[in-house]
């Protein structure tokens, strides 16, 4: 899996941890495609507002946003599209410069992020990796609207963030 991070991520050890759980989730998710790409992009509070405006009609900041580019075929069910996930099922987000499909894109506010971890309590490091988590099952279909599809989503978010080695920070 190729994840492309913005410029404005300068630590190493997110990085590393995100690609840890990355690899996790599709081991567990049963991903046999490992071809795929995601691009994560750091945001300020105020550009993830205006994201969360204009894409959600939701107006105020939040933590994470995912834009999928695979649910465009109308497929919702997140075992579906994990169950499918090849190549030849996705030729218009194939991209041939990589030989990988674009799962899609996901904002992270590292500044509503840093805060969560304080009021939850958990390290930053736990906490950033949880949201590129959340927004990695966002691109694979998953969501939280209906309660049993929250409960699945948080399920399996925990299982992945099980295997994760966070250290100290």
């Amino acid at each position: 899996m190729i994840i492309n991070f913005n410029k404005k991520l300068f630590n190493k050890k997110y990085i590393d941890l995100i690609t840890q759980a990355y690899g996790y989730a599709l081991e567990y998710l049963g991903v046999k495609c490992k071809e795929l790409e995601v691009d994560i992009d750091f945001v300020s509070k105020e550009e993830i507002h205006r994201q969360n405006k204009e894409f959600r009609n939701v107006d105020k900041p939040t933590d994470v946003l995912s834009y999928p580019n695979l649910l465009q075929y109308g497929v919702t069910d997140a075992q579906v599209i994990v169950d499918n996930l090849e190549k030849e099922n996705y030729m218009s987000e194939f991209n041939p410069e990589n030989g990988c499909i674009m799962l899609g894109c996901i904002s992270i506010c590292k500044e509503i992020v840093y805060k969560q971890a304080k009021e939850y309590g958990n390290t930053r490091s736990r906490e950033m990796t949880y949201m590129a988590v959340h927004g990695l099952l966002h691109l694979l279909g998953y969501d939280h609207i209906k309660e049993e599809d929250k409960k699945q989503m948080r399920e399996v978010e925990e299982k992945i963030m099980s295997f994760v080695k966070l250290g100290r920070e």
